[in-house]
């Protein structure tokens, strides 16, 4: 009786720490969310592209930088 009560306990502890082991592998393999850009990060791709001048980029980041 008790060695059948022990292979019980015995068995739900393997399952635990198996389910621990996926629980573990899936949480460190998930890709994290992708960073979305900041006003910063727009305005200066779009004065790589050539879309606005330097005068309108410099105006602009400080404008940005005060708030």
């Amino acid at each position: 009786m008790m060695w059948g009560y022990g292979m019980w306990w015995g068995g739900l502890i393997w399952m635990a720490l198996i389910a621990i082991l996926v629980w573990t592998l899936v949480a460190t393999n998930l890709p994290s969310r992708p960073k979305r850009p900041t006003a910063l990060d727009i305005l200066e791709e779009r004065f790589a592209r050539g879309e606005i001048d330097a005068e309108t980029y410099r105006s602009t980041r400080t404008e940005l930088e005060r708030n």
